[in-house]
């Protein structure tokens, strides 16, 4: 009965271990900004139709890049896990009208956001689902980057603004 109980502790105390083992080769990060401020300039050429609610489209790629993030520079090569908890985008220093539509959409994964209210100094949560945002996780974890485009439309032209996208993440990297 003793040698049973003592081979059954053996057994509970070796993979406790190795649980500490492993948390001794590995570091997390939690809640990084994986993040990318870009400036929209829309200025198209007006057509000859005159329209009563007339709108400008742009466009904009994004490249949200683990290599810009200093804590995990240095792990690139080492990541072990990716979690994305969040997407938003926030529309600041808008210099006239209004920026009447948003889309958001990973063109690598083929997953397409409408944000239906345009606020301006307000985090603009993309729903992504949680499929999708794990989908999301696995394309940083492989590609180290993850490729987001922006497209909407304004009211008036010529117009600026700047559009900060932001990943939330947390990373586990090898450090052993």
């Amino acid at each position: 009965m003793k040698q049973s109980l003592f081979i059954l502790f053996a057994i509970v105390i070796g993979f406790t271990s190795c649980d500490k083992v492993k948390d001794l080769k590995t570091k997390d990060f939690y809640d990084i900004e994986l993040s990318k401020k870009t400036l929209v300039t829309v200025n198209t050429v007006k057509t000859a139709s005159l329209k009563m609610e007339e709108t400008f489209p742009f466009s904009e790629t994004i490249n949200l890049d683990f290599a810009d993030i200093s804590e995990i520079k240095e792990y690139l090569n080492k990541l072990e896990a990716v979690d994305v908890t969040s997407v938003n985008c926030t529309i600041t220093e808008l210099t006239g009208g209004e920026v009447r539509s948003l889309n958001v959409s990973v063109p690598d994964l083929d997953f397409d956001f409408d944000i239906p209210t345009v606020s301006l100094n307000q985090p603009l949560f993309v729903n992504f689902t949680t499929e999708q945002l794990d989908a999301i996780a696995n394309t940083l974890l492989l590609n180290k980057k993850l490729q987001i485009t922006i497209t909407g439309a304004v009211t008036e032209q010529p117009v600026s603004f700047k559009i900060e996208t932001t990943a939330l993440v947390d990373v586990e990297v090898e450090i052993l």
